[in-house]
């Protein structure tokens, strides 16, 4: 175990969870709260003895350095021991969302050679079971656990916790350098990808991230974004230990539950999609919910509407920050607490410490500030490559550390960032490049509309036309021809408007709450989308 004299700018989370454990063993670490069964509850000493045992079940089952061990459990316990015990074996975790089935599974497997797949028996009103045995014929070589069986037999993860010695961690030599994750890229462009990331890598950012949050050892996190995706993991998962305060997960997204379980654990940290956030402030009552502790929340993943950051702030009384970053490098431009509210609306924050941006035209060279380009980030955080691909990994990470990042974006004079859109998702209309993140952020704006995005639609003529997608507030009815008065009422340029709407009753997101216009792109050239078009 690491003591407290050592170098911290060495250390692991499972170092920090150890000095924790050893130092406060009776504070409360971890609150399990899910819709589906009893909420669990564990001391830093309680977890220690949890985690130890279950190093202990791993490394029977043959878990050792640089073996992958994929977990699909949803947020939990289990999935936090199944992550400290793995690395302090030196084996590699890789998250899997609870929601993939077989296709998906299957390829991540594969494709990392997990020697170990956790999975819940049934999760969601979906039973495991089926899919397990395909996997075991498939891979032979592959060794399943579940969650829960119900039955206590061999294969049930906490029957194997509770029979297992206790394994105490010591020191991996060299291992900060070592691949630690693999996260599978959320999907919004296509196929997902493998992200390695080494304990360096997801560690550097937080450190760094803490100090000018003013987070600390007084803090509570709540999490319900799920740890497979980048977000849950290094903010729910790693982040409470170094700080060594308290985290307080929920399984499965009900506003209502979070707003309960923020107000009775006085949770003061949280982060989520503009999903997440949108749901606390529709659902918020301040009769019931006591959100005075809460002292900021990070919205990432997505640009904010104006009008959300403006009625959360108003009605949670909470700073909303918002923020830039990939599962490849974690948070890399962040506003900060000090910032003015209008910077949250208007800008994705400036660079972190220890992190660069630039923005570049179609031919690299640097732009000046003002102008759009494509984004490029350079610096700690930036993952060490995506797992055997080292094709697709030198086509983002440039020989210099330079990430192009495929997001379209404007650096102003004073290092703020905005995005702009995605370099695949830009709409070009005759010549004339359309506003996208602006045009989006006035549909927002519009009462009828909940959630909106704006894709482009292939023209012979013009090359695309815009067409925008929305989903509408209970009871409301939009044609296209309302909405252009409205954008024109707005004085938007005529040349923006979109020339087709389409009425869906849910976007296409990702697990983390993106929304992924390539399948709406998809939708619109096929003419096979859910929706009633006007």
């Amino acid at each position: 175990m690491r003591t407290e004299g050592t170098d911290r700018t060495q250390w692991t989370a499972v170092d920090y969870f150890e000095s924790w454990a050893h130092a406060q063993p009776e504070a409360t670490y971890l609150v399990d709260h899910s819709l589906e069964r009893a909420e669990a509850r564990f001391t830093y000493g309680q977890f220690a003895q949890v985690v130890h045992q279950t190093a202990g079940a791993l490394q029977q089952a043959g878990i050792g350095p640089g073996d992958v061990v994929a977990v699909q459990v949803p947020n939990g316990w289990e999935f936090v021991a199944l992550t400290w015990a793995a690395w302090q074996l030196g084996a590699v975790v890789c998250p899997v969302m609870p929601i993939f089935r077989l296709h998906e599974v299957r390829q991540i497997l594969e494709q990392t050679q997990a020697r170990l797949w956790v999975a819940p028996r049934v999760f969601r009103r979906f039973d495991f079971t089926d899919m397990a045995d395909t996997l075991r014929q498939e891979i032979p070589e592959l060794q399943v656990w579940f969650r829960e069986t119900g039955t206590g037999d061999a294969q049930d993860l906490a029957r194997r916790i509770a029979d297992s010695p206790a394994v105490l961690p010591h020191p991996q030599t060299g291992g900060y350098d070592r691949a630690a994750e693999i996260v599978f890229t959320s999907g919004t462009t296509g196929r997902p990808k493998g992200v390695v990331h080494s304990h360096r890598t997801l560690m550097t950012g937080l450190r760094r991230q803490t100090d000018f949050l003013h987070l600390g050892h007084q803090d509570t996190v709540f999490m319900a974004s799920p740890f497979a995706h980048q977000t849950g993991f290094l903010y729910g998962v790693l982040l409470p230990v170094m700080l060594g305060g308290r985290a307080v997960y929920q399984d499965i997204w009900e506003a209502d539950t979070a707003l309960q379980r923020m107000s009775e654990w006085q949770v003061t940290f949280s982060m989520g999609a503009t999903p997440f956030l949108a749901d606390l402030t529709a659902r918020y009552d301040p009769a019931r919910d006591d959100l005075s502790p809460l002292r900021i929340f990070i919205s990432a993943g997505a640009p904010i509407p104006r009008i959300l950051v403006e009625q959360a702030h108003d009605r949670l009384g909470v700073h909303i920050l918002a923020g830039w970053g990939m599962s490849e490098n974690s948070l890399v431009t962040l506003v900060r607490p000090e910032d003015g509210l209008e910077k949250t609306y208007t800008t994705d924050g400036r660079p972190v410490p220890d992190m660069q941006c630039r923005i570049v035209d179609a031919q690299g060279r640097e732009l000046p500030a003002g102008e759009e380009g494509e984004l490029q980030v350079r610096g700690p955080q930036n993952f060490l490559g995506y797992y055997r691909d080292p094709d697709t990994t030198r086509q983002i990470l440039g020989p210099d550390g330079w990430l192009s990042t495929g997001d379209m974006a404007v650096l102003d004079e004073e290092g703020y960032l905005r995005i702009t859109g995605r370099v695949r998702d830009m709409i070009n209309r005759g010549g004339e490049k359309v506003p996208v993140a602006e045009v989006e952020e006035l549909l927002y704006r519009h009462p009828a509309i909940r959630e909106a995005a704006l894709v482009a639609v292939p023209d012979a003529r013009l090359v695309n036309r815009a067409c925008a997608c929305v989903v509408l507030r209970e009871g409301q009815t939009l044609a296209l021809s309302d909405l252009l008065e409205y954008l024109d009422r707005c004085e938007l340029t005529k040349q923006f408007w979109p020339e087709r709407l389409e009425v869906m009753t849910a976007l296409p997101k990702t697990p983390s709450g993106k929304i992924q216009k390539y399948r709406l792109r998809e939708w619109m050239v096929q003419g096979a989308t859910p929706s009633q078009t006007r």
